[in-house]
């Protein structure tokens, strides 16, 4: 994680900011974190808004199991240092600052961040290291009771939203039910109304229009019947008197 500072700067007392670096560098590359801390700490203050010098001052806080001077010093890291490789600082630092303070959600998030940093495949070391121990960290520590809780209010509000779906399928099925009662009452009416049609007897024929002829036959016959009475007006015995109208 460490990078060597190159700088060339005009003769000052004591060693230059390169020979610093260098023996910092030294130092970090033998497992020697607090005295490469110190040294990166002395070139700070000198040059304060410097990110690599910020950057390995946070690398030797972190293997001194330090994860909060380390994130501190990560804050003020932009600029000339790779935004994945510092991606990667802070989400290790995170992760280690989150296993100190025993922060469940935070160790969450760390690995999140970790899963993502490597999901293409390419990924330091460390990475895969930090997420196995937050993975590990997690699989062992039960989540808060408020996140439990949340849990279950989500559980119980996906149950009550399957019961009113189970509701409405049941009022749905009742519907239908209703609905084809109804259609069996109009088929039996139907029905009623089709005997009863059957049932009802049949007008008579209705008479057709009198013809001429048949007119002046009844006419002939008429004029028949008054010929054939007597003075009397009364009829003959032997005769008819005709259609009574």
């Amino acid at each position: 994680m460490i990078l060597l500072i190159l700088v060339t700067l005009q003769s000052v007392s004591g060693p230059t900011p390169a020979e610093l670096a260098d023996t910092a560098a030294e130092y970090y590359l033998n497992c020697q974190y607090a005295e490469a801390s110190e040294i990166w700490g002395e070139l700070r203050s000198r040059m304060p808004h410097h990110s690599r010098i910020a950057y390995n001052l946070a690398a030797s806080f972190f293997q001194m199991d330090s994860p909060l001077e380390a994130d501190s010093a990560l804050t003020s890291v932009s600029g000339d240092v790779d935004e994945d490789t510092l991606a990667s600082a802070l989400a290790l630092t995170g992760l280690s600052l989150a296993i100190q303070m025993e922060d469940y959600g935070g160790v969450e998030s760390a690995v999140s961040t970790l899963i993502e940093n490597i999901s293409d495949g390419v990924s330091l070391d460390c990475e895969r290291t930090g997420l196995e121990a937050g993975l590990n960290w997690l699989s062992n520590h039960d989540p808060p009771d408020d996140q439990s809780d949340d849990q279950q209010d989500q559980n119980e509000d996906q149950q009550d939203q399957s019961d009113d779906q189970q509701d409405q399928n049941e009022d749905q099925q009742d519907q239908n039910e209703d609905q084809q009662d109804q259609n069996e009452d109009q088929q039996d009416q139907n029905e009623d109304q089709q005997d009863q049609s059957e049932e009802q007897p049949q007008p008579p024929p209705q008479i057709d229009e009198m013809t001429p002829e048949q007119a002046q036959a009844i006419l002939d016959l008429i004029e028949e019947n008054q010929q054939a009475q007597d003075s009397t007006g009364k009829a003959k015995a032997a005769l008819p008197s005709g259609p009574v109208w």
